[in-house]
């Protein structure tokens, strides 16, 4: 089982996921695009001034906001589609999962509905208000000014189909991660991501 968690940066995704690890009746491993570029990928791929090799950061400013816009390299699209089979791995070998996502390209996100696209997935999508992820940012510090606006419109794409979207800005973690868990409980057969992979594949050039 995968549970997919799709939100832009400080959307909560990280926090409401531990949560779950920590509630869940067995073990739930948790990966994702921060504990992947972070962990594997040198300090200069992470933050400025960025190796555009792998990824490009072009900032701005846009409705009031700070607006960073983050450009992935074809260098990467092997790199996130190799990390999506290694979940499919995991979940076939019956392990349980969350990945914690921002799904905002189109190889990126072509790659997750054709390799993922037979397997038992709980979509779930984590949107606040743009105004609460543009304060969690500036409170945090640890961010990319911008980031979170900047990637909102991109991650909330309306081919998605969720089978749960949840306002992290009015839900605690732990109210999150109870609604989560309930409707895992109740629902054993998801049909958010195969709706959307269905839509985003009919619309799309299949990922190479």
């Amino acid at each position: 089982m995968i549970i997919l968690f799709n939100g832009t940066s400080s959307a909560g995704k990280t926090t409401v996921a531990r949560v779950m690890q920590e509630k869940y009746d067995r073990v739930l491993l948790l990966y994702g695009m921060d504990t992947m570029v972070q962990m594997a990928f040198p300090e200069k791929c992470d933050y400025p001034p960025f190796d555009e090799q792998a990824i490009k950061l072009i900032p701005g400013e846009k409705e009031g906001y700070p607006h960073a816009q983050l450009v992935v390299s074809p260098y990467m699209y092997p790199v996130y589609a190799t990390a999506v089979k290694f979940y499919k791995m995991l979940s076939d070998q019956g392990y349980d999962l969350i990945v914690d996502e921002l799904l905002f390209n189109e190889n990126r996100i072509s790659a997750y509905f054709d390799i993922l696209s037979d397997e038992r997935i709980y979509f779930i999508g984590l949107k606040p208000e743009k105004s609460v992820v543009v304060r969690r940012e500036e409170e945090r510090g640890d961010r990319i000014p911008g980031l979170a606006a900047g990637l909102y419109d991109e991650v909330y794409n309306p081919l998605f189909t969720y089978d749960l979207l949840l306002d992290t800005g009015t839900l605690t973690p732990e109210e999150s991660a109870d609604k989560i868990l309930e409707f895992i409980d109740n629902n054993s057969v998801p049909a958010g991501f195969r709706t959307s992979a269905n839509t985003w594949l009919q619309q799309q050039p299949r990922y190479n």
